[in-house]
Formats: C-alpha cells, structure tokens, sequence
C-alpha cells in the first residue's frame, strides 16, 4: 500500500476498506507498528473498517523496509500477538468476514541483487508526474494461506520486483499450493505483467485489468487466478477509482458463485 503522495492517513484506509465492501481482501505492503504510519497495525485498522473480524498477518521481516531490518522468524505466534512494544513490522494481510480455519506460510526468500524502481516524485494530480528510478535492494517475500470456512483457500503474496526471481517464487508457491486444502485462489502483486503468471502457475486467469500505477494504471501487475475448475466466478468488482491516496495499485477483486 505504497502511498503516492507520500504521506500515510490510517483514516482513509478505514474509508477505502468500507467503500470495498468484499467479505475477503487481501493486502500488500502493510505496517505493523511503524512510525511512518503513526504506530498503528494496519490490518486491525482496515479489518474494522470493513467490519471483517478475522485476520491473517503474513509478515516478511522485522524493522522498516529500505531502512533497517531484520528477517522475521515466521512463528505464526508471534504474528498473533503483536504489539507495539514487540517491535515494527512489515508484510502482508488477510482480512476476512468469513471464519479462518487453518493459516499456512511459505517463505520465498529474496534477490541477492536489487533492480531499478520507478519511485514518483510528485503528486499523483500532477499533469505530468515525474517519475525517478532508484536502485532498490530486495527484502524477504513470503506467502501466507487462509482456509476458509466455505472450502475456499486464498493464497496472498507480493513477488520481488528484482526480474527473474518473481518467477522463481511463483514455481514455489505453485509447487506448495498442491498440499494446500479446498478451493485454491491465488491473489496478490506478483510484479509480473499480463498474462504471464497464469501461464506459470498454469491456473485460470479470473480479471483483467490495469492496475499499476493507481493514478493512469498501464500495466497488470496484480492478479487473481484460479487452481480449481469447480470455482465459477459471476463477475469481475469494479470499484470507485478514488485510491490514489491509498495505495499506488488499483484493487482488484471478483465474486464467486456460493
């Protein structure tokens, strides 16, 4: 949930999760305990919003991301006590209104090398946002699972930038998603364009569309793809375009059938 403005307001990822109104979201980039984000577990903030009281931390490390951290040990524990006196982290999220019987972990490591990253440099509502390529190391990835109280078993993960290594995760989660039980979706920003990952993971492609940068979306970074032939999808969300100051991604989102 990289903020393109710079500055993070917890209120109004309270007002973005109410304006969703989906019974499972999943999340990347959250803080947990960051001063950046005035201290706050944002998947608490955001579970409340959406009125979802079940939720999964998949945390990647310990500290702050492109400043000074440490590789989070991974004991679900831990994730499930979190306070502000235990330290900042980072990583994903699952909040869900649907009941979270069993939670699973992958950890996919991380680039040795770093890549370039478009950072924006001004405001979004800039005619022509200006846009500064910085050389970025790579930090820990992890996917985590939720299964769900209706058989369905969501996967949340964001894949390195670093080229390469996103496939590398991609064939992991892939290949650990065979022991995983129910009906299998797999969403998150993979840093993969198109079509591609559906093609790796050789799963069912369930939306199509733009979603990166938040603010004049040209390319397909995030995706929701299908392991189950039997999960049957009755449309694709299409959600108010009013997040740019939330997150520099666009939501993606679908409804399937009971």
């Amino acid at each position: 949930m990289a903020v393109p403005e710079g500055v993070i307001h917890n209120e109004r990822l309270v007002q973005a999760a109410r304006a969703l109104d989906v019974d499972v979201l999943a999340l990347q980039e959250v803080d947990f305990f960051q001063e950046r984000s005035q201290f706050a577990d944002q998947c608490a903030l955001i579970a409340d919003g959406l009125a979802a009281p079940h939720i999964s931390r998949g945390i990647a490390l310990r500290g702050t991301p492109g400043e000074k951290w440490e590789k989070f040990d991974g004991h679900s524990s831990v994730a499930e006590h979190l306070t502000q006196a235990s330290g900042s982290y980072y990583g994903n999220g699952i909040v869900s209104r649907i009941p979270i019987v069993t939670e699973f972990r992958l950890e996919l490591g991380r680039s040795k090398v770093g890549a370039p990253l478009a950072i924006p440099q001004t405001p979004p509502a800039a005619s022509k946002p200006k846009i500064k390529l910085i050389y970025i190391h790579d930090e820990p990835r992890v996917a985590h699972a939720v299964h769900l109280a209706n058989g369905i078993t969501i996967i949340n993960t964001h894949l390195s930038f670093v080229p390469g290594m996103n496939i590398v995760q991609l064939r992991k989660i892939h290949h650990w998603a065979k022991d995983l039980p129910g009906k299998k979706i797999l969403v998150g920003d993979f840093n993969l364009p198109g079509k591609l990952p559906a093609k790796i993971m050789k799963w069912r492609g369930a939306a199509e569309q733009f979603t990166y940068p938040s603010w004049g979306a040209k390319v397909q970074f995030d995706h929701i793809l299908l392991g189950d032939s039997e999960i049957a999808v009755k449309r694709e969300l299409e959600f108010v375009r009013g997040v740019v100051s939330v997150s520099d991604h666009l939501p993606l989102g679908i409804e399937i059938s009971d």
